[in-house]
């Protein structure tokens, strides 16, 4: 019987790449779920199934891993937002695409994790600071991503990036409010009312504009 070829051991470099994905992916789960508050180190270590000591190996503090977390969702955020932007060209209707893919994204535990970050980030002056280079260079992606695809553009250059974050504000606010009062029977006349306002005041801008 031929003996099992023995798997090669993992370098350092893979071992704390495997530590801090597994930190990371705690960190989201937590604060979506529990709120940045209750997302303690304890409770994150925990769900990563590591001990307190291996995260202040890998981080000097819960600052450190909530930025390095936050970095993590902004990434994952624009490649799926990304993804989306290069398949809307194919679509009938990229509009309705588009903001069905908007809304859903504002309702999943990523981007819950990533509004209490934000949440946090209003009264913690650090927080703030550390994570608000990676948050403008995100949204300056997407803008750039909507611009590329075109989805916008019935609307003027000049009021695109404008229109894109009052739909990307309406849809977080709605996922707010969505787990108190919940309306499931309201969401689709909901999306076509947003859809024919939206054409119907593109409709009205003076031709040119």
């Amino acid at each position: 019987m031929t003996a099992p070829t023995p798997r090669p051991r993992r370098t350092q470099e893979q071992r704390r790449a495997a530590t801090v994905a597994a930190l990371v992916d705690a960190t989201i789960a937590a604060i979506g779920e529990l709120g940045y508050q209750r997302a303690t180190v304890q409770e994150i270590c925990g769900r990563a199934g590591l001990s307190v000591g291996a995260m202040f190996r890998q981080f000097d503090s819960r600052l450190d891993l909530i930025v390095r977390t936050a970095d993590e969702v902004f990434a994952r955020q624009l490649a799926a937002f990304q993804a989306l932007m290069e398949h809307l060209g194919a679509q009938a209707d990229s509009l309705d695409s588009a903001l069905r893919f908007l809304r859903e994204a504002q309702s999943s535990n990523i981007t819950h994790a990533l509004r209490e970050i934000y949440l946090a980030a209003r009264s913690d002056a650090e927080l703030r600071a550390r994570i608000e280079p990676t948050v403008t260079s995100y949204y300056a992606a997407m803008v750039e991503g909507v611009e590329q695809t075109g989805v916008l553009s019935q609307f003027p250059r000049t009021l695109r990036e404008s229109v894109f974050f009052l739909l990307l504000h309406l849809f977080s606010g709605e996922a707010i409010v969505r787990p108190v009062y919940a309306r499931p029977d309201l969401d689709a006349s909901i999306l076509t009312l947003i859809e024919d306002m939206l054409r119907t005041y593109a409709e009205s801008l003076p031709a040119g504009e």
